[in-house]
């Protein structure tokens, strides 16, 4: 089994035991970044459900699928006993189109990235290190 088959098998077994009740939703911290997602927690965890499926989703649960830092809080909210934060990832993973489906939510470039390795790099190396590794 490949891992886009495990990532499409999970999501349809944890999309079947999602009842899109939005308890998850209501608890997110993160939902302050995206307010559209509190408009109607059903729908959007309805949406976000959608898109463990394959589905295109809907736009707030896009913008919370976007959002999410997987900060977990989610699965303690959740009724069922779901890990709300793993279904959260795997749709974010597919809404990314990380199983070569179309991407349906931008993915974040770090342009600033390299810069801060050798910052962090710097704390930890000696001088000598630094004019060899960097």
């Amino acid at each position: 089994m490949t891992l886009a088959d495990r990532i499409r098998d999970e999501g349809a077994r944890l999309a079947a035991a999602c009842t899109a009740c939005g308890a998850c939703v209501r608890a997110c911290p993160m939902t302050a970044y995206a307010p559209a997602a509190l408009a109607d927690t059903s729908l959007t965890a309805f949406g976000m459900r959608d898109l463990l499926t394959g589905g295109v989703g809907n736009a707030p649960g896009l913008a919370w699928v976007a959002v999410c830092a997987r900060s977990g809080v989610c699965s303690d909210a959740c009724p069922e006993h779901l890990d709300a934060a793993f279904l959260l990832r795997l749709a974010q993973m597919r809404a990314k189109g990380a199983l070569d489906e179309a991407p349906r939510i931008p993915v974040k470039e770090d342009t600033g990235f390299s810069a801060r390795v050798k910052a962090f790099a710097r704390l930890t190396l000696t001088e000598g290190e630094q004019a060899e590794w960097l």
